[in-house]
């Protein structure tokens, strides 16, 4: 019997058109991935990883089981259901199939039907990449070199993961349809898998979450990313993704999980009709009924009523209980009940770095509730589809529809109802915020502001849903056509952006309110946000009037028939109100085409790439010629943070440092920001030769040529003008308050490559060669430039900065005096020494908190911390990380060069600090608003973050480097080495191992995912996890082997020899990392010469092990450790591939007791010489070992950190 059910279900879906339908979406969809510009699954492929690499098959063969999981609910959730909706139970169960036969019959039929629409995913996928080359249009990859066809690479995914896969889903929704004979409840498991997903990405903002994440994914995604998160492109493309690891713990668990289920299923299944409770209930004793007696009644005369005022009372009365029967329902309680909980996990992780979280402030948690919008939209989906079914589904429409009540009322009944479900869980989403900043004792809960977020972002986001959904519902006339077409919607939307069809205007339900900040509040997108909203709402109404006209009423539902009835319902209100909405999305949507297309460019991703490969083609060939450099800056600046405009008016001084003659001078406005050049003239007269206007590039060309040695003053004004609002990409430097900004938005000097496509596989698009991201360190024109660009080496500054009259304006420089003047006020700063091109302008409403540090010398240096008022946390931490820092550097490198240090607090729209001449703006999101709750536990970011920006004023500001590759080594590493030492100095060693362990977990991830080339560090190309994390894990190596002292006279010494470097320092150029390195190997023994090697000049990678730690007690009070390790040594190249070399180095050994608190207790910690693979340590120590190993502080770059240590077990016959 079994044999025939599976044959009967598999032949049932065989004469499906929905089943063909599934297959052809599936295989179209990833044939469109691998051979359209446009549709992208996962994103991983591009650079050096090829496009049918294994790694990316198995990726996008995994991701694809999201998108399935709606197919998998289709399939295996109805297949017991099925015969309940048609009635049919009885006439099964009476049959002499067994409950086995019939359920397990039913489950491998539809699983098998399942598994062969899957295949379509390998089949699309095997076929796209075959004949891609040959179709009309261009895929990505057309010009580029792929891998030799391996079946395998395409099968195995299949059978290993999407198989799997298939069955925890089957087995899940299979239970859920066979339990609880609902398809709303079968939906919702489908909700708890997503969530169970989120929830694990969640937890990997901690790095100690690894395994658990990637446990309770039941996709397997998590556990794939982490299983492969160091793998390098090399390997992603040779290697077949084994099933190991945490990835065969996933499959092992959720696969269990899945029998499991099925075997309860068995169990709990009722063969009956009539289901057995739970709960047994008392017997009820059967009274017989005496004989009634009929008796004539008079009927009641009833009296009806009409009018407006009863179909209002109608309206609320059903829209009453429409919500009742939804929040009553198990599921929707379900669903809430998950979104609670994921919330209460996502408040453990507020804007996690490096493990430590930040303040729950309102606007952290509003931002975090933001998340929860597809909760929202999974429940508008399937509750308004169940609404609009309930009585056809319950087969009593045609009672109601017979009922006198107004064709409008029933759907705005459900609409309100639908409305009413959504408010509530907006007023419960509140009230979690305010639970969850409770509960972590913070009692600032700002209840206007979530009142202001969930009824403007959120409730519009509901509305336009809403809508839509009744719409499509009422239009497909099937419930499961419309749960489809809802599907589909949302792809389609999805691919819309990829194809290159991004205006606001016909991406449904655009216009966001952004990120909000404590500082600048919601700021300039309130009004995109109001107008695009309008539109869209104004849309969606027109919406509803034609559900309203063309909703089912009767037993007729033949849209021919509909549209005739629905003519009868066109009444002058409804009409009215329908041309309105319908004019209101006219008139909305043109004053949205007027902002965005007329009085702002817009512009697609593609026009805007287009427009850079014009500006390289045509502009190019002024690269390499010669140009004078600034010498002097003055300017006047005018700011105008209410309507976010400013101008700039004043000169620059040029002066030719060539040994010929220039008699044409090359301007680049910036157009990336759309400046305005209003004038521009030069002294000694000069003409407009040519003009880019597009590329805001003008040649001038002189009067009388520049002579070498000369200078000339250039005058302009150039203007920022916000007009309206635009698509997308709005300015958010220039903002209402907390206004940042730097020089890149005024006229520079000659050719900028800065404006070039950088990306290879983007320049191969448009048949550009492939670009170099740096140039070589023996390049002259590199070595005469430093890191902050061509067009200036050292300069002379002067600034006058205007604003509102409540805010402070700041700059580089001394604040040489300010006044008030119509109502605004004035800032005049100057340096009066030269410092870099490089300067910003601040300007907000501040708060001030001021100190002092006084120099060894005793002179003193003023500290100043400009912050937004309420940000106090942690302004004690980086006013001693300042005081902190100046020590450390000023008595190891050199003296601080100024006599003055601000920090000042900017919106979070960004998270970065940046130092400039002794200014550092700070966004609010790193440091003000960090959470340091235990310094036991929780890393002082405010504090790191403060001295890294400090040591740029040494390496940066007295050292800027040649724009060479390797440049960053000498800035952000040195930076990041300084910071680490007056880290060191001020937090336990425990902590500085946590640190070092998220720097070598971030600069293997990133190496894993680069599309160039990995670099050594003395060579880096602009590669933050080389220059940032490598360069921690080298210095930090480095200092560790020759000594703390020794790399600190290395670098005074440097620092001597290179401070103010330049075409006109004694050097005549600016130095490199190579240079660098010379003064790292003079103070470097030359038995430890190969940590430079190592960790500087080439890719190498160690793979150490413990295997074993005993222990045994001595006599003398004393423990005896053996530990016995491997070690091995590997040297990469920049694609990742990489060979195994000899071991012939000190590596430390450390062993670990336990202190009162319980926390590791490091005994010893000594280096050893290690020259082999296979190596035993015996350590004596003092106390009771817990645990010991080899590079146990993680100084060596090691993928599997890890196992560098193990458990100490007592040794057999040790006491």
């Amino acid at each position: 019997m079994l044999k025939e059910i599976i044959r009967f279900e598999f032949f049932y879906r065989k004469n499906r058109p929905a089943t063909y339908i599934y297959f052809g979406i599936l295989f179209l969809l990833c044939f469109a991935a691998v051979t359209s510009k446009f549709v992208t699954i996962g994103g991983i492929a591009g650079g050096q990883i090829k496009e049918n690499s294994p790694y990316n098959l198995a990726f996008m063969t995994i991701i694809m089981t999201f998108f399935f999981t709606f197919i998998a609910s289709a399939i295996m959730g109805v297949a017991v259901l099925r015969d309940f909706e048609h009635k049919t139970e009885s006439l099964m169960f009476s049959t002499t199939m067994s409950k086995f036969d019939y359920l397990f019959g039913r489950f491998f039929g539809s699983f098998i039907v399942m598994v062969l629409i899957y295949c379509s995913i390998w089949m699309a996928f095997m076929t796209g990449y075959s004949i891609g080359k040959f179709l009309p249009w261009d895929p990505s990859w057309k010009e580029k070199e792929m891998l030799v066809f391996n079946a395998w690479s395409y099968l195995q995914p299949f059978i290993v993961w999407g198989i799997s896969n298939l069955f925890i889903q089957g087995a899940i929704f299979f239970a859920a349809g066979a339990l609880s004979r609902s398809t709303i409840v079968i939906y919702t498991q489908g909700i708890i898998l997503f969530v169970l997903y989120q929830v694990s990405d969640t937890l990997l903002s901690d790095i100690d979450n690894k395994t658990l994440s990637a446990m309770l994914d039941p996709f397997g995604v998590r556990a794939f990313s982490i299983f492969t998160e160091y793998w390098t492109p090399a390997q992603k493309n040779a290697q077949i993704v084994p099933l190991g690891g945490v990835l065969l713990w996933n499959r092992l668990v959720w696969c269990g999980i899945g029998l499991l289920i099925l075997i309860g299923t068995y169990f709990s299944f009722s063969f009956n009709v009539v289901r057995s409770s739970l709960f047994k209930r008392k017997n009820k004793k059967t009274v017989l009924e005496e004989k009634i007696k009929p008796e004539l009644v008079t009927i009641p005369l009833v009296k009806q009523f009409s009018g407006f005022s009863t179909n209002l009372s109608q309206l609320w009365t059903q829209a009453k209980f429409y919500f009742r029967m939804v929040i009553r329902e198990v599921p929707f309680i379900a669903i809430a009940f998950v979104g609670v909980i994921q919330i209460i996990v996502d408040s453990f992780y507020f804007d996690k770095m490096y493990g430590t979280s930040s303040y729950p402030i309102t606007a952290n948690v509003i931002n975090m509730l933001d998340g929860f919008d597809m909760f929202f939209l999974i429940i508008i989906v399937f509750y308004s589809g169940e609404l609009i079914w309930k009585e056809r589904i319950s087969n009593i429409h045609l009672i109601i529809d017979a009922t006198p009540v107004k064709d409008w009322v029933n759907l705005s009944a459900k609409f309100m109802g639908m409305m009413i479900i959504n408010l509530s869980i907006m007023l419960l989403l509140i009230f979690m915020g305010v639970m969850v900043q409770a509960a972590h004792g913070y009692f600032n809960f700002e209840l206007p502001l979530y009142f202001k977020s969930m009824f403007t972002s959120t409730l519009s986001f509901v509305l336009l849903y809403t809508l839509l959904s009744f719409f499509v519902q009422v239009m497909s006339n099937n419930k499961f056509i419309g749960f489809a077409m809802m599907f589909v919607f949302f792809l389609v939307t999805f691919f819309l952006g990829a194809a290159g069809i991004q205006h606001p205007l016909f991406m449904f339900g655009s216009g966001r309110l952004g990120g909000y900040s404590d500082m600048n509040k919601f700021g300039h997108f309130i009004t995109s946000f109001s107008w695009l909203k309008l539109y869209w709402l104004s849309m969606v109404v027109v919406f509803f009037v034609l559900s309203v006209i063309l909703s089912v009423r009767g037993s007729e539902s033949l849209m021919k028939t509909r549209i005739k009835v629905g003519k009868l319902r066109l009444t002058k209100p409804v009409m009215a109100f329908g041309i309105f909405a319908l004019i209101s999305t006219l008139l909305t949507g043109c004053y949205v085409f007027y902002n965005t297309n007329k009085i702002n460019t817009y512009q697609t991703r593609e026009e805007s790439e287009k427009e850079q490969v014009t500006y390289e083609q045509l502009l190019k060939k002024y690269e390499k010629i010669p140009q004078p450099k600034i010498i002097d800056v003055n300017l006047k600046v005018e700011i105008y943070p209410t309507t976010r405009d400013f101008t700039a008016d004043g000169y620059y001084w040029l002066k030719n440092k060539t040994n010929k003659p220039i008699s044409e001078i090359h301007i680049q406005n910036d157009v990336e920001h759309k400046m305005k050049l209003a004038y521009l003239k030069f002294e000694g007269g000069a003409k407009e030769n040519k003009k880019y206007e597009k590329q805001g590039y003008i040649i001038h060309t002189l009067n009388k040529p520049l002579a070498p040695s000369d200078s000339i003053k250039m005058s302009f004004k150039t203007l920022f003008e916000t007009k309206g609002f635009v698509a997308g990409g709005s300015n958010t430097n220039i903002v209402y308050n907390g206004t940042f900004f730097n020089n890149t938005y005024f006229p520079s000097i000659g050719y900028n490559n800065g404006y070039e496509i950088g990306d290879d596989d983007t320049r191969r698009k448009y048949k550009l060669k492939e670009k170099e991201r740096m140039m070589e360190q023996n390049d002259p024109i590199g070595l005469s430039q430093s890191l902050f660009g061509d067009d200036a080496d050292y300069i002379r500054f002067e600034m006058t900065i205007g604003t509102e009259k409540d805010q402070t304006a700041i700059a580089p420089g001394y604040l040489q005096k300010t006044w008030d003047e119509k109502n605004r006020k004035y800032f005049h700063y100057k340096m009066d020494v030269p410092m870099c091109n490089f300067y910003s302008i601040v300007s907000a409403k501040y708060e001030v908190k001021k100190d002092k540090w006084i120099a060894a010398d005793g002179r003193p240096v003023s500290l100043e911390i400009y912050y937004n008022k309420g940000h106090e946390y942690n302004l004690d931490k980086m006013m001693t990380s300042m005081k902190s820092s100046f020590d450390y550097f000023s008595k190891n490198f050199s003296p601080y060069q100024y006599r003055q240090m601000r920090i000042m607090e900017f919106p979070k729209y960004a998270d970065f600090a940046q130092s400039f001449a002794n200014t550092v703006p700070f966004s609010e999101g790193i440091g003000f608003i960090q959470k340091i709750s235990d310094p036991d536990e929780d890393l002082d970011m405010p504090y790191y973050v403060t001295a890294h920006e400090l040591g740029h004023q040494w390496w940066g500001h007295q050292v800027a480097e040649a724009n060479v590759k390797g440049n960053a080594m000498l800035s952000e590493t040195q930076a990041q080495y300084s910071a680490l030492m007056v880290m060191k100095h001020a937090i336990k060693p425990a902590m500085m191992q946590k640190f070092l362990k998220y720097e070598l977990d971030r600069y293997l991830r990133g190496r894993s995912s680069e599309r160039k080339k990995e670099q050594p560090l003395n060579m880096v190309e602009g590669q933050g996890y080389i220059h940032y994390q490598k360069g921690s894990l080298a210095m930090f190596a480095l200092q560790d082997y020759i000594g703390e002292d020794n790399v600190n006279l290395a670098l005074r010494n440097f620092l001597k020899d290179w401070q103010y470097p330049g075409p006109d320092s004694k050097n005549k150029r600016y130095p490199t990392s190579n240079d660098l390195l010379g003064y790292f190997k003079a103070q470097t023994p030359d038995s430890l010469k190969n940590i430079i090697t190592d960790m500087f000049e080439t890719i190498t990678l160690f793979e150490n092990k413990t295997e074993k730690v005993e222990y045994k007690a001595l006599k003398n009070k004393t423990f005896e450790v053996k530990i016995t390790t491997t070690s091995e040594k590997f040297r990469a190249d920049s694609s990742g591939n990489e060979k195994p070399i000899a071991i012939n180095d000190w590596i430390d050994v450390g062993v670990y007791g336990e202190d009162i608190k319980g926390e590791p207790n490091l005994l010893y910690l000594q280096k050893h010489k290690v020259n082999k693979k296979a190596n035993t340590f015996t350590i004596l120590v003092k106390e009771k070992p817990k645990k010991a190993g080899i590079d146990p502080i993680n100084k060596l770059i090691d993928r599997h950190s890890d196992d560098n240590t193990k458990t100490a077990n007592l040794a057999e016959g040790g006491v």
